[in-house]
């Protein structure tokens, strides 16, 4: 994709079908275009082994990041969704028009999802009612953090997109910090 502006669009499409339509969408939309749905890293325990594994992170949407604005992406894009039986609609800021992602979320969320548009796991230690994130894509952002549940190895986070606040559960590595 060549280097200039970058646009996120986000299309609402049929839950247990985003990688099929990104890949769809994929072959049939061309190079200035990169569909790709959101991971995240969970953990999952058995028999006090733990193993990762990757999860959707907004089941049902599919993330289209393109150079075109608006206007042109709408031209080139829709006559290609619309004939999808998966893709419902895009996102959009109020006006049916203003369906780019705004700036400054893109951007929020592109430093958090990072290059392979996954949410990889942080490490914080937990001293008494204070977090401390050491490692991972929410370091310095410990007031995002609206709860944590140590047994399942989650943090439940708040996300601004579309001009709304969207919780999103993310996996982590809680360490107790002990006093020596």
């Amino acid at each position: 994709m060549p280097v200039g502006k970058i646009y996120w669009y986000v299309l609402f499409c049929r839950t247990g079908a985003e990688e099929k339509l990104a890949d769809k969408l994929k072959n049939k939309l061309g190079e200035s275009y990169l569909p790709f749905v959101p991971q995240k890293t969970c953990v999952f325990r058995r028999q006090g082994q733990k193993s990762l594994f990757q999860k959707i992170c907004f089941p049902g949407y599919v993330f289209i990041q393109s150079d075109k604005p608006a206007m042109e992406f709408m031209c080139h894009a829709f006559p290609v969704v619309y004939r999808l039986k998966e893709a419902y609609r895009f996102l959009c800021y109020g006006d049916r028009t203003d369906i780019a992602m705004q700036e400054e979320e893109r951007v929020a969320l592109d430093r958090i999802f990072g290059v392979n548009h996954s949410i990889d796991m942080s490490t914080i230690y937990k001293e008494g009612d204070s977090i401390k994130v050491v490692s991972g894509p929410f370091v310095g952002q410990e007031s995002r953090i609206l709860k944590i549940n140590r047994n399942r190895y989650e943090a439940t986070i708040e996300v601004a997109m579309f001009n709304n606040k969207v919780p999103v559960i993310i996996g982590l590595d809680v360490i107790e910090k002990t006093s020596d």
